[in-house]
């Protein structure tokens, strides 16, 4: 990447780290004046600005992402999470084949690395891939400093753009779907925009199916993006079942996934996940 593009998104970052502290520098001055109870009021609202907006995944307070489709769109879009993997992408690939549907795949850079076929096949189906970081660092992404989020994202889409030149990832979705306030200057450096979801099933860490499937099914309507993993116990059978869904409610989408999002066309949405 552009050591000039890398030496000015981390500029901004940091800028964005010294303006979070100043309601602390603040809360200490108040202390120190003897003001305890005010004090208490900044840090406890700055503490919880920060928490809500790193721990909840659809939550924007950091910056846009995009939750549903863009308005208008009267189809579901399914996103495959953690790939790609060996067994389990092939038996996707040919699921999404025989339902007629389209999906993006959000790929792991160093499983992409261990397997590049994998990710030449997905997008030769017509599928797209998109960002999930190089490592997939789940539980502490939220906390990496801006130089090793650079490092996530940015040998992410290297590694993905030297395999698939002439489609690299236009997306990105933090692991687990926690962030924090840098991720989005660096997405926003890196030219991708974070995709979310509006319908998931857990699958990532239960593996009771009729369960996984009836929480997708209560959120899937026209506009939903759906998430469901791979490198999981039950990938293959959920995929089957939510394909299977998304055909029969005849939500598959008719139109090539580059037609889906254009511009600047994003819904902010910004409760949590459900």
């Amino acid at each position: 990447m552009n050591a000039t593009t890398r030496a000015r998104c981390l500029r901004a970052a940091y800028a964005r780290m010294v303006v979070a502290l100043l309601p602390m520098l603040l809360a200490v001055i108040l202390a120190w004046r003897g003001q305890s109870f005010a004090a208490l009021a900044v840090f406890t609202v700055a503490f919880a600005t920060v928490t809500v907006g790193t721990i909840i995944p659809r939550c924007t307070l950091f910056g846009r992402m995009i939750t549903t489709l863009p308005a208008g769109k009267r189809h579901a879009l399914l996103t495959i999470d953690d790939g790609p993997h060996p067994e389990h992408t092939p038996a996707i690939l040919d699921i999404l084949d025989r339902h007629g549907l389209k999906a993006v795949f959000f790929l792991i850079g160093d499983r992409a690395a261990a397997h590049p076929a994998l990710v030449r096949e997905i997008v030769a189906r017509g599928h797209e891939i998109g960002n999930h970081t190089q490592t997939h660092p789940a539980y502490r992404f939220w906390s990496l400093h801006p130089v090793q989020l650079w490092r996530e994202i940015s040998a992410c889409q290297q590694t993905l753009t030297s395999i698939c030149p002439d489609h690299p990832p236009r997306f990105f979705r933090p692991p687990a779907g926690h962030h924090n306030m840098f991720v989005p200057v660096i997405t926003r450096a890196l030219g991708l925009r974070t995709l979310m979801w509006s319908a998931r099933g857990f699958d990532g860490v239960k593996t009771d199916l009729e369960l996984i499937t009836n929480r997708i099914r209560a959120r899937l309507r026209s506009g939903a993006i759906v998430l469901i993993h791979e490198a999981t116990p039950v990938a293959v059978q959920v995929a089957e079942s939510v394909a299977a869904m998304i055909a029969e409610a005849e939500l598959a989408s008719t139109e090539p996934l580059a037609h889906t999002f254009g511009g600047d066309e994003v819904v902010v949405e910004g409760r949590g996940a459900p």
